[in-house]
């Protein structure tokens, strides 16, 4: 099926914004949290050439990442693991289409420091890392959403009101993010997760998505039909790019919880092990091999170097502020309704009771 608008036609409406409207020097720098509102605050599609032009400037900034914190896979690509600058690091759990707490992320003042974490970015104080799960909204009225949307995927998307409406959301996320990694490259990261799949593809790790309706294969769908194979195809180049793991000095960050031990080379080499994505990004709850955790950590960070450290993911939501799992050294903390994310400061061992912050009551 052909793009239902190219290159010069916007969806119907417009989007409202340009790249870098109303500010100088465009989106990065210290106006990047205003430009991440001014995104989130977005009620129509993006144009399909402002789309592309993201797609391609972050996909372009993950492929020549620094091998300092991407150590190159035996392709000579930048492999799977994210080795993060000694700083204060903000990790974000599960984004799941909600713009707005995404935003609020960058406008947030973290305890002690002076501005904004956009500003502090820009400057190199602090690392921010999201751990995945763009697409695929949860909360809210997003089973209602779902259920009308996949009346219109079975029309062939005749009307297309709900699945627009569902879009609108993921791709004001997904440019934040975009536009993000291109203005502070060595600062901002997103992780890999399970919904991060454009295509529906079961493979590479990757398997088919469904909970209200079928998630995966409608987004697929719609965005074929909307943008194209080609934007599809570059979008899970891009995908394909993300790291899965990231270390800081004392703490662990994945998407989901190591289904297996996991060495660094595993991690790194993870282009040609679909086995170590699927580990990372999509085992559930109670089905980690036993010790998993604890195994991994020693061969992360070395026999003896791993007292205090943590691994903090999220992909399964949490009852309360946060759980924790193998023996206390899992912690998840991603809950739909919630606007929380966890504040790693260097030179002291992570405390979930201390670090795990809820900014303020989900909006999305």
């Amino acid at each position: 099926m052909a793009p239902l608008f190219g290159p010069n036609r916007r969806p119907k409406g417009g989007t409202g914004l340009s790249s870098g409207a109303g500010r100088k020097g465009g989106a990065s720098g210290g106006a990047f949290d205003e430009r991440a509102f001014e995104l989130a605050e977005a009620r129509a599609l993006p144009a399909r050439r402002e789309l592309a032009a993201a797609v391609e400037a972050a996909a372009a900034v993950l492929e020549a990442e620094d091998p300092s914190l991407r150590p190159r896979d035996s392709s000579g690509r930048p492999g799977g693991l994210l080795l993060l600058p000694e700083l204060p690091t903000i990790l974000v759990p599960d984004l799941h289409a909600r713009p707005a707490f995404l935003a609020s992320v960058f406008g947030w003042r973290p305890p002690g420091m002076k501005g904004s974490l956009a500003s502090l970015l820009q400057s190199r104080e602090a690392s921010l890392v999201c751990l995945g799960d763009l697409f695929h909204s949860e909360s809210g009225g997003a089973r209602d959403r779902w259920m009308r949307a996949f009346r219109e995927y079975r029309s062939a998307w005749v009307t297309r009101a709900a699945m627009d409406e569902e879009m609108v959301r993921a791709l004001a996320v997904a440019r934040i993010v975009l536009e993000a990694k291109a203005a502070f490259p060595g600062n901002f990261h997103c992780l890999k997760g399970n919904h991060d799949n454009i295509t529906d593809e079961e493979g590479r790790g990757d398997h088919s998505f469904y909970k209200f309706a079928a998630e995966g294969e409608m987004v697929a769908s719609w965005f074929r039909a909307t943008y194209g194979t080609h934007l599809q195809g570059r979008y899970r180049e891009f995908e394909l790019g993300l790291p899965l793991l990231a270390l800081g000095k004392r703490f662990a960050a994945s998407h989901a919880e190591p289904a297996f031990t996991l060495t660094r080379e595993d991690v790194v080499e993870c282009r040609s092990r679909p086995d170590v994505v699927e580990a990372l990004i999509w085992t559930p709850n109670d089905e980690a091999m036993p010790g998993s955790v604890a195994r991994s950590l020693n061969e992360l960070f070395g026999e003896g170097g791993t007292e205090g450290v943590l691994w903090f993911a999220g992909h399964r939501p949490v009852a309360g502020r946060f759980g924790l799992r193998a023996g206390g050294r899992f912690v998840q903390f991603h809950e739909p309704g919630s606007r929380r994310v966890a504040f790693l400061e260097p030179g002291r061992d992570p405390d979930p009771g201390r670090d795990i912050v809820d900014l303020a009551s989900s909006g999305d």
